[in-house]
């Protein structure tokens, strides 16, 4: 029991324990407020968790005394005595409390996510700037298709990414919901302030309902699905780069940070970066589904399989997630664009088509009969190893002959002029088109909207450290009083005593 259940739920970790203790002193300052216990109780309570809190990394979790729950109670009775620290959970479960602490640590780390997509957004408008004319074959099913930019495709890998933050930040917002004071799912009959709670542990709402804020964790995959769809976008793109970066394609090269040689033949250029995004992607697409696994099997409303289980699956795809949008933001600032190479590639295999065929439509022929004249066009241009730039009038004719009995009537100029990737681009103009003109408006307008979300998450996120500091403040200013008040009845004296020792062991923890 104690190595297999009570050890691995314990989940002992610095951030836990950090998590505990502060939801412990949120609780014990909402228990004064409330006249619930007096000052004194409160601050011995206070003292107590100061004095753990400073023991970081080095917490003395015991396996007997049971989870961090208990282990941490036990301290604060053992160092505040049991008159005091006992009355410390008053109106309060362990399951209320360790839904917050999963809910702090899955917001702590999307706190650390998403200014992380903010700064890779940045990098694309950055990078689609430059490139907004640098034309590239557009693939579909991996064949040349039609003609692009390589700035217009960082601009959809921008877009996606846009989405990708709304539903992190839907995340976080019911994530960022206060669990605390539902105790064991039927609330309490002390008087507790729930909505206090919440405010000093920077919680923006509290579940109502108690025995929804006890036991449903449907947050929880919620987190993980808006990163594994993350990174199932993310990924693409990798894959894409990986394709062009190699010899056959060449249309980009990776900076050398984010590549290797190999161990014998010393010509390759290995895109390892590459190949850990796509690898990673299914471990985070896998957390995911066992996400849903895990909740499935909670049928006795105590969410035991979700608490031993979820924080260090949530933890780990969320960190990961981190770890490769940090990954590819340089990638993609330092990537080499082989423009030259680019526009080589842009018009192989008649990319430039269709709008030969708009041409067609333009002088009185019907799309799909426009359809078959260039269908015929690249089969015989095909047959005789022509490419886009040998097709002129007389080549057109012949084709429009094949399907109509008739010439199609195009100058050679002209046949030039619709065949010319450059001239393709430049063309569409149209409501999110490819044309550098186009390009150039949308990230103008990008660029706009993303200072704005740039505000609004640094705003949430500092008032996430706001509240943090002004929980400690009042602890501090809780202490301080009850030490003054309570001078002459001795307290003073035993709370200097207190603070005396715990400097003498932080000194010792310093030394070792």
């Amino acid at each position: 029991m104690l190595e297999y259940v009570w050890t691995p739920y314990a989940d002992i970790d610095e951030e836990n324990v950090r998590a505990m203790i502060l939801c412990n002193m949120a609780h014990t300052i909402m228990l004064y407020e409330q006249k619930i216990i007096v000052k004194r109780e409160a601050a011995r309570i206070l003292f107590a968790l100061k004095k753990l809190q400073r023991l970081r990394g080095k917490f003395p979790f015991d396996p007997v005394k049971g989870d961090l729950f208990f282990n941490i109670e036990a301290y604060v009775i053992e160092h505040a005595g049991a008159d005091f620290g006992g009355k410390m959970h008053i109106g309060r479960s362990r399951i209320d409390l360790i839904a917050a602490l999963m809910r702090l640590k899955a917001r702590k780390n999307l706190s650390r996510l998403i200014p992380l997509v903010l700064k890779l957004q940045e990098v694309l408008l950055s990078r689609a700037s430059d490139t907004a004319d640098a034309v590239m074959p557009a693939y579909t099913h991996l064949q040349p298709a039609q003609v692009a930019t390589f700035g217009h495709y960082l601009l959809a890998f921008h877009d996606v990414l846009g989405r990708d933050l709304q539903r992190l930040l839907n995340a976080y917002k019911c994530t960022n919901m206060s669990p605390l004071g539902a105790a064991a799912s039927a609330g309490t009959s002390w008087p507790l302030n729930r909505d206090r709670v919440a405010e000093l542990l920077g919680f923006s709402s509290v579940m109502e309902n108690a025995k929804d804020a006890a036991h449903n964790y449907d947050w929880f995959p919620e987190v993980l699905a808006a990163s594994a769809i993350l990174m199932s976008n993310i990924v693409r793109v990798a894959t894409d780069l990986y394709i062009w970066c190699s010899y056959e394609f060449g249309l980009v090269e990776l900076d050398g940070a984010f590549a290797a040689s190999s161990s014998i033949m010393p010509q390759k250029k290995n895109p390892y970066s590459l190949e850990m995004i796509r690898g990673r992607t299914g471990e985070i697409s896998g957390a995911f589904a066992a996400s849903l696994e895990i909740l499935k099997g909670d049928t006795g409303g105590t969410a035991f399989d979700i608490k031993l289980t979820g924080p260090r699956i949530a933890d780990n795809t969320v960190n990961r997630t981190a770890d490769m949008v940090s990954l590819i933001t340089p990638l993609i600032k330092t990537l080499i664009v082989n423009r030259e190479r680019m526009l080589e590639r842009a018009g192989d295999g008649f990319t430039t088509a269709v709008a030969l065929a708009d041409s067609l439509v333009e002088r009185g022929y019907s799309f799909r009969t426009a359809h078959h004249i260039m269908g015929r066009l690249v089969n015989i241009a095909s047959e005789r190893k022509l490419g886009y730039r040998e097709v002129d009038k007389k080549l057109l004719d012949e084709a429009a002959r094949d399907i109509t009995g008739g010439g199609a009537g195009m100058s050679d100029k002209a046949i030039r002029k619709a065949l010319d990737p450059v001239e393709f681009v430049r063309a569409r103009d149209g409501y999110g088109g490819t044309s550098p003109t186009r390009v150039r408006q949308m990230i103008k307008n990008r660029s706009r909207e993303h200072r704005k979300h740039e505000k609004a998450v640094k705003d949430q996120l500092n008032a996430l450290s706001t509240s943090e500091a002004k929980l400690l403040q009042l602890v501090d200013k809780i202490v301080t009083q009850a030490d003054q008040c309570s001078s002459r009845s001795g307290v003073g004296k035993h709370l200097e005593r207190g603070r005396q020792h715990a400097r003498r062991m932080r000194n010792d923890i310093e030394c070792e």
